[in-house]
């Protein structure tokens, strides 16, 4: 498994010295399954490393339904990145889908940690710059592809994450109802005998 710092080095090349500092800025948080680490309505001035476990990004629109942003897994980093960017309320919220393991540095404290080392200052762009890819890349998805190709998509990209997550988050993820990814499912498994 890699470690937060390797996985900072992937990006900008950590020294060692550097490695033991990036280590020494974030702390450990756990957070049990079902519950929250970012609820909506309130500030996010943190971004976390998943060591282990899973989270679900989500909202709720205006009907009180629950939509699926993101599931993220270990070894990637996750916030609210509106909220921690701009310093205002969330309409996120980030739940633990299964026991989950944090690294976390506060934004004051990713801030202090690029003073030590300037490396961060790109890391941060990078990190900000995937996120807006990936979230280009879910709307494009979302409004150019089937509902067949988006499951068929999801299943080859992250079998892990259909084979662990409910059904209903997969269905929102992918912009159907728990009914249609299960047309879907049968779908498939037709064409795949075929």
């Amino acid at each position: 498994m890699t470690t937060l710092s390797e996985s900072i080095s992937q990006i900008v090349g950590l020294t060692i010295e550097e490695k033991a500092t990036v280590e020494k800025a974030f702390f450990q948080i756990e957070i049990l399954k079902g519950e929250s680490w970012i609820k909506q309505g309130k500030i996010c001035d943190q971004v976390a490393y998943v060591v282990s476990g899973k989270l679900r990004n989500y909202y709720l629109d205006e009907a009180g339904n629950e939509i699926t942003c993101f599931f993220v897994t270990p070894e990637l980093f996750v916030s609210a990145f509106s909220s921690f960017l701009t310093n205002t309320p969330t309409h996120e919220n980030i739940t633990a889908l299964e026991d989950t393991v944090l690294r976390v540095i506060s934004k004051k404290g990713l801030e202090d940690l690029s003073a030590l080392v300037p490396k961060m200052q790109v890391f941060r762009r990078v990190i900000a710059e995937n996120l807006f890819i990936l979230m280009e890349k879910r709307i494009a998805m979302l409004q150019s592809k089937s509902a067949f190709e988006r499951y068929e998509k999801m299943l080859k990209e992250h079998p892990d994450i259909i084979l662990s997550v409910p059904l209903q988050y997969t269905a929102s993820f992918l912009g159907v109802t728990p009914q249609h990814l299960s047309r879907l499912r049968k779908d498939l498994l037709k064409e795949q005998s075929l």
